[in-house]
């Protein structure tokens, strides 16, 4: 079962997704007749680097996406707004179904008592137990 690898880095260097969001955050701001100087001394960051933001030159960590988030009285996913959606996202692929479980409230308890289980018979018939329940649960 291979993944397709998802590049970090367009033809030009910089990624589609950086330059969209670089894009939102300069409309934004305008938007909000800020200069890049105000922005960035909002932030503890010099007008430089807030440019390479706004080019998507750099890439904008989740924490200072936050940050930019609460300057610009923005939600953090309108800086996503416009981007294509993934092909059949429900189909499984591109989740991350290990970090999906383990944040829900009972799912370190769940994962911690299933990897105690020798592997084998108990294992499997636990796992279809749980894909059966799944089903049946599953809205109509």
């Amino acid at each position: 079962m291979g993944r397709q690898a998802i590049r970090l880095e367009g033809a030009s260097g910089v990624h589609p997704v950086d330059r969209h969001v670089g894009q939102v955050l300069r409309a934004r701001r305008r938007a909000l007749q800020l200069t890049q100087a105000t922005v960035a001394g909002r932030l503890g960051l010099s007008f430089q680097q807030l440019q390479k933001y706004e080019r998507g030159t750099n890439r904008i960590s989740a924490s200072a996406l936050h940050a930019l988030s609460l300057v610009l009285d923005l939600p953090v996913a309108r800086f996503f707004e416009g981007l294509p959606e993934p092909e059949n996202p429900d189909d499984g692929r591109g989740r991350d179904l290990v970090a999906e479980m383990i944040a829900t409230p009972d799912g370190p308890a769940l994962a911690e008592a299933f990897l105690r289980l020798p592997s084998g018979p108990v294992r499997n018939r636990l796992t279809a137990l749980a894909r059966a329940i799944g089903s049946a649960q599953a809205p109509t």
